[in-house]
């Protein structure tokens, strides 16, 4: 038993190096979802951050759902995200249609695709994806407030790198534990 297990965390520590964690925040999510009225149009930035492993990443957007209020502004779609960063924006345009109802909702939904790099003549690579989601409510225009300043997004998506970080930190630990458990005997 002690054996598998002690096979189980070497399996885990030659897989770690294969993490690489990226996020893409939104100004808008469930809890505060975009309140437009119709006909009105809105830019705003999504904005990626790479703030885990050491690689640089380049990440292509896709628009998933939505197409119908929203497009992506940006004539390049494919983006360079180096290790460290947090703030490279993705423009995103919605315009709601002059014949929406107030109370109609909309759901927009970009993916953003890591794009495998040719290096070192390595025959498999893992490519991450992550899809944000921007919900859309169309109200009257007296009852959309008024625009301010571009709300801070959220910050949920950290929760993924920090997660990976703890689980390492773990892995080292109870590698520790089990190297002077064994020269104890």
């Amino acid at each position: 038993m002690i054996k598998l297990n002690f096979g189980f965390l070497i399996a885990l520590l030659l897989i770690s190096p294969l993490v690489s964690a990226f996020g893409a925040t939104t100004p808008y999510w469930d809890d505060n979802p975009l309140i437009m009225y119709p006909g009105q149009t809105k830019d705003f930035a999504l904005i990626l951050q790479n703030m885990v492993g050491d690689e640089d990443l380049v990440l292509e957007a896709e628009l998933v759902s939505g197409a119908e209020i929203a497009t992506l502004v940006d004539e390049e779609l494919e983006y360079s995200v180096p290790f460290g960063r947090k703030d490279i924006n993705v423009n995103l345009r919605v315009t709601i249609p002059e014949d929406a109802a107030p109370g109609e909702n909309y759901n927009i939904e970009v993916s953003f695709k890591e794009t495998p790099t040719d290096e070192k003549g390595e025959m498999v690579q893992m490519a991450g994806q992550v899809i944000t989601n921007v919900p859309v409510i169309v109200k009257s225009e007296s009852e959309v407030p008024p625009e301010e300043e571009t709300l801070q997004p959220e910050e949920k998506e950290k929760v993924f790198p920090t997660t990976a970080i703890v689980l390492l930190l773990v892995i080292i630990l109870v590698i520790l534990v089990y190297i002077l458990s064994k020269k104890k005997k």
